[in-house]
């Protein structure tokens, strides 16, 4: 898939310019208008805390700081203590304070979208914004259900590649892997489960389990997937071969499934 090569891409973006216009140009091609990429290195209490990166605009970016939208805003409170993605549906914002924030962000072509959270192993927390002027939620809805996986994996994408601009101090060099755990990277990378790599490399399931733990520990990974994504980025993975890749989107993470929340 040729959105697969371009979430790759983003880990050699030697610019953050180069890198900021590889993202937006994603979210454009998923119909989405507006990006935001919010990153803090802990849980944020203001908006000073996240380094803010898009193509939203500066004076909506002010209004919301300085009106302290962040402490009322439920897409906010959902990203900083869940991992599923939420949508803008209008009943998520309850309150009339809440309102307040879709009325304000409509004025500047904020009126639908979607909001993936990203949680670092070394407590980082981001929020990736895509939003739409057209209001219809329902649409929006449809064509989530056909990009959902991309989404997801997407995010893991962006902020992997964040992390280097965001604070170069947290991009470290390639951890020192053992060969077993090189050996359950490497089929992890196609989409294995620890069963089958298990089966392969003739062990116990839990001695895969075991293994993946460590690696993923080496490699600051909160899940298989993002340990995968950050084997690539330091380079102890080649790109994945596209075929293997797909798995990225649709299995490979045994930790956790992609599920589309409006809670």
């Amino acid at each position: 898939m040729e959105s697969i090569e371009r979430f790759t891409a983003l880990l050699e973006c030697k610019t953050e310019g180069e890198w900021l216009s590889s993202v937006l140009q994603l979210g454009s091609g998923y119909g989405f208008e507006h990006t935001l990429i919010a990153l803090a290195p802990s849980l944020p209490t203001t908006l000073g805390d996240f380094f803010l990166r898009g193509n939203v605009s500066k004076r909506w970016i002010e209004i919301y700081d300085s009106r302290r939208f962040i402490n009322i805003d439920p897409v906010i409170a959902h990203c900083i203590t869940r991992s599923t993605p939420v949508l803008w549906e209008s009943q998520l914002f309850s309150s009339k304070e809440q309102k307040a924030i879709c009325k304000a962000a409509s004025r500047f072509g904020l009126r639908s979208g979607i909001s993936l959270p990203f949680h670092g192993a070394n407590g980082e927390v981001g929020v990736l914004c895509l939003a739409r002027s057209d209001r219809s939620t329902r649409q929006l809805n449809q064509d989530i259900l056909h990009i959902a996986p991309e989404l997801s994996l997407m995010c893991d994408y962006v902020f992997q590649a964040a992390l280097r601009f965001a604070s170069p101090t947290l991009h470290s060099s390639a951890p020192s892997l053992s060969q077993r755990e090189m050996e359950c990277l490497m089929w992890c990378a196609t989409g294995k489960s620890s069963w089958e790599i298990a089966q392969i490399l003739k062990c116990t399931e839990s001695t895969v389990n075991f293994h993946i733990l460590n690696l993923r520990r080496k490699l600051h990974a909160t899940s298989r997937r993002q340990a995968v994504v950050n084997a690539i980025h330091c380079g102890l993975l080649p790109r994945v071969p596209k075929i293997h890749l797909n798995n990225l989107l649709y299995g490979i993470d045994k930790d956790a499934k992609v599920r589309i929340t409006s809670e």
